[in-house]
């Protein structure tokens, strides 16, 4: 019975993977700017992550125009080490019977879980296109705080194995408007609860570098700088807001079939992260 059950599923299996490869319209999994519909999770030094993306439009008409929508959640069941979260300025008395600031208090831990919705549009004809980014996370001093950018996208081939992708984005940064767990007796100076903390600029580039058939990597770097208002990456002491002004990942893929890979990954977000990832395209 075991055996019949087994040989069963190895047949089904085959199926599955030889009606795959059968599909002639297959997307390059390979490139970030490819509009399609897929799924994927993983999981690594940061706990488990769950992705998909939804495609809006084809590629129909003189336009030549696909869209789409990306979602990605990260950390899903919030693993790992957390920070103390912020939760204002500790006051006492001093010996000389004055009052003033003896500390900090928290409120409990920040959340490592974050989201990601990216919507992306790109002309399949000439390879440019626009895409809007956002990431919502919870900052140990801040609270919560969303990332969001817009931009340009280009497409760049070099030779017959290799596509590189520039994108240059400009945003801002809203957080919490946590001005009276520095001080209670400071006016609210703000009525909706969240402040702009900074407009910023970020340059990225992707590399695809398809080996073979079957193998392919893709690399990006990311360098992210305040426009105006909190330094990016300064200490939060130092008055910035102590993020990473630099990023690099790098994956290198298997494909499976022409809409199924299996991807490990490494980035130097979260003091070097890596990670094992699989993809399905519908």
């Amino acid at each position: 019975m075991k055996k019949t059950i087994a040989l069963t599923l190895a047949a089904m299996s085959f199926c599955a993977l030889a009606a795959d490869d059968a599909v002639e319209d297959a997307p390059n999994m390979g490139s970030p700017t490819e509009v399609y519909t897929y799924l994927g999770a993983s999981y690594g030094t940061e706990g488990a992550n769950l992705k998909g993306m939804m495609a809006l439009s084809e590629d129909k008409g003189e336009y030549a125009q696909k869209s789409g929508i990306l979602f990605e959640m990260k950390n899903i069941f919030n693993e790992g080490d957390k920070n103390d979260k912020f939760g204002g300025i500790a006051y006492g008395q001093y010996p000389d019977g004055s009052v003033g600031p003896v500390g900090v208090k928290t409120k409990g831990k920040a959340s490592n879980r974050s989201y990601r919705l990216r919507y992306g549009t790109i002309n399949t004809k000439n390879g440019l296109g626009f895409s809007v980014d956002a990431v919502f996370a919870d900052h140990p001093f801040f609270g919560s705080t969303s990332v969001i950018q817009a931009g340009p996208v280009a497409t760049i081939p070099v030779g017959d194995k290799i596509l590189i992708w520039p994108i240059l984005y400009v945003g801002g940064v809203i957080m919490d408007d946590n001005i009276q767990d520095l001080n209670p007796e400071w006016p609210d100076s703000s009525s909706s609860g969240v402040d702009i903390a900074s407009t910023i600029g970020t340059a990225m580039v992707y590399v695809n570098w398809k080996f073979t058939d079957k193998w392919w990597m893709l690399a990006s770097y990311r360098y992210t700088m305040e426009l105006n208002g909190k330094s990016w990456d300064d200490d939060v002491m130092d008055g910035g807001l102590q993020m990473d002004a630099t990023e690099f990942e790098v994956s290198v893929a298997y494909q499976l079939t022409k809409k199924q890979n299996v991807r490990t990954y490494y980035s130097t977000a979260k003091n070097d992260s890596f990670w094992v990832e699989y993809n399905y395209a519908f």
